[in-house]
């Protein structure tokens, strides 16, 4: 079933938050003080393969614990180009979420950060079903393939299909001792491949060290206004196995999360609580100053008895909850929502004198089940059928993925004036998406002996890739680099579909499917000192085709589907002033998408075609000051006007120059945190934030008939806490005006202009208290 993003607007703030961004043009860059030196070493020191060294972690930006913080931002090295670069060196957009502050703001997944990074937004059907967007790249909540990529250090993760649900089964891993969260903008088709056309998320985590034991324990609970309360527990330990050569670190962790919706048909309370657990592992070997071996395991699980019915009944027209504020009416026994995420890594790093050579070999899985309540949709039409007063009816949804990928590269050391770098990837997927719909009474759950009605079997789905990419970075001056990059991809699928039963009919197919796309980057940039830069990027990316699902053959419709593709253009400027005190970046730019992938319908079949153009230009700005020691001021916004510039093709009602689903115009963030210390030993800290998302607009419609919207919404969150000695106690507030911001909504029944509607919220007030110690 699918949920629609639309929220509501307030420019007039995001104008005075981007104006006061562009004031720090007029502020005079100023040299680099006696610690630059340090920072060029810091970074070389990295092992190069897109995982910075452990000291790294101690540069991170935001607030330190104690009131003896530098006044300076520090120096944050990130990896978004496969090496490890200072962040405001690199020529792109990027932006890094330190792991310090994450756990400060006691972050636990998307909701909490997104709007931190200009021009990221989230299409979220609740925890578990989420569309990361970045750009407005997105033809809307029914997206079957992701448009954002998703990697965990240096290996991808997540389906590269529409098989198994890639477009919304997005990781969401929680930043628990993570070193940083990186977000890419803008297509990274030539080192990232595939599914990177808006730009791509990274998980950095943090390394072992193998020179000192630590470790850290914690545990929090949690209180949502109307709903239920949670809880959590964290724990984690590094051990040196071999004294500066053989490290371990490992970090668990345990959350209940409280839900906040009722079911009012079966009287149930707080049915959107979800159980998430998870764990990481990594052992890291050095055994000389040239070569590292990293090994490393991750697992999280994610269970709801009620996830999968997600959302609160609203009139199609006001958008008003037509049983009581966070109220459904869901049939009996369903909403069931598990994923199981797993990734096991070898990352091998050795530096060659004459080049770097870096070998990641990941195997991924993941694996879904939902139960999801489609009575509003098929009891009026099977009741009357079999004569029954209170039939149900749900999909039972299991997805299988499994995924190999092997990436090898060399690059040339950093210092030569024709800096190089050339690879090879290759992956494969193996996914099977299972369909059945049940049928029983939706007072009681139990089950009802009918005939057959749907079972669908998508897949097995193989999916194969190879790849081959380079670029060469001319250094032509200190100041003037550029550097020409491209990428050449061969992927084939084989898809296989049965089904039977009274909804579907029998079918039983195999299509076969193979694109060859090219991607390409050309980005010039220009240091007007060590702290000013300017760039231009020019960039494409694109997205698999392949076998459509659902359509036999002989039926007319397109057996397959091509790949989309989309061009970026992209001027930037990244500045740090007054003595690394401030920093500046502002980013402007101009997509086109063609060739994009929607669905549409015909013979009372969906599928998925090429069709339409479409174009997305904006502005995106980010500054961060930290005026006196303590204090840590930031914001952001970003403006993005994104809108079809051709008509979609039949059997979708979309037109030129209608915006696309589900991207604000504007979006913006402010923030401050404040340090400072206290009697006896003790020092403490205090924070805030501001978060605004405006208006969106919903699906293009497969009928004639207005799009809908809704208003705006915004937030604020709040934090505080103390330290002494070892120990960490903070408290919080999340939602402090108890916003109902919507996220999604969908049509309940098979007419999209009957009552009623599907919302998801945003999660109310939530209150929170929590302790840690350091060994």
């Amino acid at each position: 079933m699918e949920l629609r993003h639309l929220q509501y607007g307030r420019r007039c703030i995001c104008i005075a938050i981007g104006m006061s961004l562009l004031g720090s043009f007029g502020v005079t860059a100023q040299p680099l003080d006696p610690a630059g030196p340090d920072d060029a070493a810091r970074v070389a020191a990295s092992d190069g393969s897109g995982n910075p060294a452990a000291a790294d972690a101690e540069q991170q930006a935001g607030p330190a614990s104690s009131s003896t913080a530098p006044t300076n931002l520090g120096t944050v090295v990130v990896t978004a180009n496969k090496r490890s670069e200072r962040l405001q060196e690199v020529p792109m957009a990027v932006s890094a979420l330190q792991g310090l502050q994450l756990e400060r703001e006691s972050a636990v997944g998307f909701a909490d950060y997104a709007t931190r990074v200009p021009g990221l937004n989230l299409i979220s059907n609740g925890q578990g079903w989420t569309q990361l967007v970045l750009r407005g790249i997105t033809s809307g909540s029914g997206q079957g393939n992701a448009t954002v990529g998703t990697y965990i250090d240096d290996a991808p993760y997540g389906s590269s299909t529409i098989y198994a649900a890639g477009g919304v089964l997005t990781p969401d891993i929680d930043p628990d001792d993570l070193q940083r969260i990186e977000v890419l903008r803008g297509p990274q088709g030539t080192l990232y491949g595939s599914n990177t056309l808006g730009g791509l998320v990274k998980f950095v985590t943090t390394p072992p060290d193998s020179s000192v034991a630590s470790a850290r324990v914690g545990a929090g609970f949690s209180s949502v206004s109307g709903g239920d309360s949670g809880f959590s527990s964290r724990a984690m330990v590094n051990l040196p196995l071999v004294k500066d050569q053989l490290g371990l670190r490992v970090n668990a962790y345990q959350r209940n999360d409280p839900g906040y919706v009722d079911n009012s048909n079966t009287g149930q309370s707080d049915v959107n609580g979800a159980k998430v657990s998870g764990v990481r592992a990594q052992v890291l070997w050095t055994p000389s100053d040239s070569v590292s071996l990293k090994l490393s395991a991750l697992a999280q699980n994610l269970s709801s008895d009620g996830l999968a019915n997600v959302g609160v009944d609203v009139d199609r027209d006001t958008l008003q909850p037509l049983h009581g504020d966070l109220q459904q009416d869901r049939a009996a026994s369903t909403g069931m929502f598990k994923v199981k995420y797993r990734m096991y890594d070898a990352s091998l790093n050795a530096d060659l004198g004459w080049a770097r050579f870096i070998s990641s070999s990941t195997y991924s899985t993941e694996a879904m089940h939902s139960d999801v309540d489609y009575t509003q949709a098929y009891g009026p039409l099977l009741n009357p059928l079999f004569g029954l007063a209170n039939g149900g009816y749900a999909l039972d949804n299991t997805i299988t993925l499994g995924k190999f990928t092997q990436e090898l590269r060399l690059q040339s050391p950093e210092t030569q004036t024709l800096e190089w770098r050339a690879g090879v990837f290759y992956t494969r997927e193996h996914s099977h998406n299972f369909q059945h719909m049940a049928s029983f009474d939706a007072s009681t759950g139990e089950p009802i002996a009918l005939p057959q009605l749907a079972d669908i079997g998508v897949g097995p789905a193989i999916f194969t890739e190879w790849a081959a990419y380079g670029d060469v970075t001319w250094h032509a001056t200190s100041q003037l680099s550029v550097l020409v990059g491209a990428r050449y991809t061969k992927d084939r699928t084989a898809y296989t579909q049965t089904g039977d039963g009274l909804l579907v009919g029998p079918t039983n197919f195999t299509i076969r499917g193979s694109d060859s796309p090219t991607t390409f980057l050309f980005n010039p940039s220009y240091k007007f000192s060590d702290d000013m830069m300017a760039y231009v990027r020019v960039a494409s990316g694109f997205r698999p085709g392949g076998p459509n699902v659902g359509v036999p053959p002989g039926l007319g419709a397109p057996l397959t589907f091509g790949p989309d593709k989309l061009v970026s253009y992209e001027l930037g400027f990244k500045s740090t002033v007054l003595d690394r005190r401030m920093t500046f970046d502002v980013a402007a730019f101009y997509i086109d998408w063609s060739q994009i992938q929607l669905t549409v319908s015909a013979g009372g079949f969906g599928f998925l075609g090429n069709g339409g153009k479409a174009k997305s230009q904006g502005l995106e700005a980010a500054w961060q000051f930290a005026p006196v020691r303590g204090l840590m001021l930031s914001a952001n916004a970003s403006w993005t006007d994104a809108k079809l510039a051709a008509d979609t093709q039949a059997g979708l009602f979309g037109y030129k120059g209608d915006r696309l689903p589900y991207v604000p115009k504007w979006n913006a963030s402010v923030g401050v945190d404040y340090d400072f210390p206290l009697a006896s030993g003790w020092s403490g800290f205090v924070g805030g934030s501001y978060r605004f998302i405006g208006s969106r607009v919903s699906d293009f419609r497969a009928v004639p008939g207005p799009r809908r919207e809704v208003p705006s919404y915004d937030g604020i969150d709040l934090r505080a806490g103390v330290n002494y000695a070892n120990w960490t106690f903070k408290a919080y507030v999340k939602n402090l005006t108890n916003e109902r911001g919507i996220t999604a909504i969908a049509a309940q029944t098979t007419d999209p202009n009957a009552n009623p509607f599907s919302a998801a919220y945003v999660a109310p007030r939530t209150v929170g208290i929590s302790a840690s110690v350091d060994f």
